[in-house]
């Protein structure tokens, strides 16, 4: 089936045997196929020597050995340097080195979470004075920033006003 043109194989498939098929029919039909089997194996052949001739499949293989070579030279550098990684022992100074920043870290967070405590414990009115206070201080400098605006935009206005007379 796979001599049959591309365009033509479904035609091949799906034709059922036709009533009144004479030997004559099939025999043309033989002959059909046997033609395109010779003109198929001439496709091939002058392919073949077209190939063989333009020297493309020794090109090919030269490059096929190329990047072999350069994949097992690459593979031989990861290995040496994974085994030099592991004898050195930096991946595990590296591992130590996170672990022991991660432990410094979490006391540093409770050093001061305690210490937030003791100032609430030992100073509480303080503590929420402070809390209003600055509270108060947010809600007048953006009062006083709200003021400054205004008072930026009277401004520009009193001068467009100025320079159009002018």
């Amino acid at each position: 089936m796979t001599l049959v043109e591309p365009e033509k194989r479904s035609e091949v498939l799906t034709e059922a045997p036709k009533k009144g098929v004479t030997a004559q029919d099939v025999v043309n039909k033989i002959q059909h196929v046997a033609k395109k089997i010779r003109e198929y194996s001439t496709m091939i052949r002058e392919t073949t020597r077209t190939l063989r001739e333009s020297g493309a499949i020794p090109e090919l293989a030269d490059s096929i050995r190329e990047i072999t070579s350069v994949v097992r030279d690459t593979a031989k550098d990861i290995h040496q340097t994974a085994t030099e990684l592991k004898e050195s022992g930096v991946a595990g100074e590296i591992a130590r080195s996170i672990e022991e920043t991660g432990k410094a870290a979490q006391d540093t967070v409770q050093s001061v979470r305690d210490t937030a405590n003791q100032i609430g414990k030992a100073a509480p009115h303080t503590t929420k004075v402070v809390r209003r206070g600055a509270e108060i201080v947010k809600t007048e400098s953006a009062h006083a920033a709200e003021k400054m605006k205004q008072g930026v935009e009277r401004i520009k206005q009193t001068a467009k006003s100025k320079a159009e007379l002018v």
